[in-house]
């Protein structure tokens, strides 16, 4: 009896330890480090047999043993494999103070992403993202972010403006006579693009927040917006509520060139970072003759 009491004590032991390595992998626990976890797990055969499989791997490897024979039963059911850890090189990442130091050369930072639970509804695997120092480059190195970003951004395709404007373009402006502008339809709207490769994904959105006009005779607007179409039938001799300019003189015998900037912020997201560009701008410019408008004056 105490043979059998000392048995079952030595048996639950074990299970306790076995539960306290697993456990050790939890979320903020980033795998792989550069230690190896080794797993073995035992599953008894059928009377007549017995069989048992084992398998070694940084968590979240996705690496699984060979299964012994099940000596004339079926095989146990598998348990769900996670997909292996991705890495994105991360070579100006700061650690945070207190963190232990490095020597130059003897490795690198690296964000992994490992994946160890399964979500609620058991239909796909929770990633859990965090920063190791490796000293050994993983085999599945993502770019970091910041280059993605940097791909999405080239990519990104930005309208140029189209003047629009009150005499229409092509007609000349008067003295005297406010001037409507504003963009075409569509064009003041945010864009995005993105880049991609296996395991990673970073995503750049531009988006307007002006328009610089430039009227060609020393003046200049910023309105916040595209500006407001002028409707037929409005009173020609009103100003736009948004933008629009208000000639003092002609064009003389040449024009004006009246240019229209949109000026664009860009942010990225993606890989478990953040990130702005530096602003971006796209423009176009048209000429304008303005002409001095001719009173009749008549006598009686």
């Amino acid at each position: 009896m105490m043979r059998a009491a000392l048995f079952i004590a030595v048996v639950v032991g074990l299970l306790v330890g076995c539960f306290q390595v697993a456990f050790a992998s939890e979320v903020g626990t980033h795998c792989p480090t550069s230690d190896s976890c080794t797993v073995t797990v035992t599953t008894p055969g059928t009377p007549g047999g017995s069989g048992s499989g084992s398998g070694s791997g940084d968590p979240g490897s996705g690496s699984t043993g060979g299964s012994g024979d099940q000596g004339g039963g079926g095989s146990a059911p598998s348990a769900p494999v996670p997909p292996p850890c991705t890495y994105a090189a991360m070579p100006t990442y700061q650690p945070p103070a207190g963190t232990a130091s490095h020597a130059p050369g003897s490795g690198a930072w690296y964000q992994a992403t490992c994946y160890q639970y399964m979500n609620a509804a058991k239909t796909g695997w929770v990633p859990d993202v965090g920063m190791v120092w490796l000293a050994t480059p993983p085999t599945q190195v993502l770019p970091a972010p910041a280059q993605l970003a940097a791909e999405a951004q080239s990519q990104l395709k930005l309208a140029s403006p189209v003047i629009e404007s009150n005499p229409v373009p092509g007609q000349p402006q008067m003295v005297g006579i406010p001037m409507w502008s504003w963009l075409g339809s569509g064009e003041f709207a945010a864009v995005s693009a993105t880049a991609s490769v296996p395991g990673e994904s970073v995503t750049a959105t531009a988006t307007p927040v002006s328009v610089t006009w430039n009227y060609g005779d020393g003046t200049s607007q910023v309105c916040a917006g595209p500006g407001t179409p002028y409707a037929a039938g409005s009173n020609p001799l009103a100003a736009s509520p948004t933008c629009g300019h208000l000639y003092t003189r002609s064009s003389g015998s040449g024009t004006f060139a009246v240019s229209a900037t949109i000026n664009w912020t860009v942010n990225w997201a993606g890989g478990g970072q953040s990130g702005a560009f530096d602003g971006l701008a796209t423009t176009t410019a048209e000429q304008v003759r303005v002409e001095q408008s001719q009173a009749l004056i008549t006598g009686g």
